[in-house]
């Protein structure tokens, strides 16, 4: 019986780290995704010469539909919304800034049986940089 009571013990342990593996797995899929809906939202940005309303509404749904778990409010959005022209050398006036996030939950698989809270067991995922306007004069 005191062999079964360890080997239970240590299963349960080393559940840890197969489940961590999953956990980093499903993160690194929420990242790539976050990474292309911002892309393909810059290069919308790129050819409008600026973010529009519209590119700004579709981001935040994307980012809704491929994170049920987070709300609107958690979404960081910060972006060029004054309209930005080509030059035909490089100036910053036509850079569209943006720098945009999210917060990804449980980073820690089981961070609970392991004494993290949840407040701890996160962190934000920030896209930050510029894309070149398209949009001539």
């Amino acid at each position: 019986m005191k062999t079964f009571i360890v080997t239970i013990a240590a299963v349960v342990l080393l559940m840890v780290f197969p489940m961590q593996n999953v956990q980093d797995i499903v993160n690194s899929h929420k990242i790539e995704r976050f990474d292309e809906i911002v892309y393909g939202a810059c290069q919308k940005a790129r050819t409008d010469g600026r973010f529009t309303e519209s590119n700004i509404s579709r981001l935040k749904s994307d980012i809704l539909e491929a994170f049920p778990d987070i709300s609107e409010d958690e979404i960081i959005i910060d972006v060029t919304t004054s309209m930005k022209y080509k030059r035909f050398e490089f100036d910053t006036r036509e850079a569209i800034n943006y720098r945009i996030g999210v917060p990804i939950k449980r980073i820690v698989n089981m961070g609970s049986f392991l004494g993290i809270e949840d407040k701890d067991n996160r962190f934000n995922y920030i896209m930050e940089g510029y894309v070149l306007s398209e949009a001539l004069e």
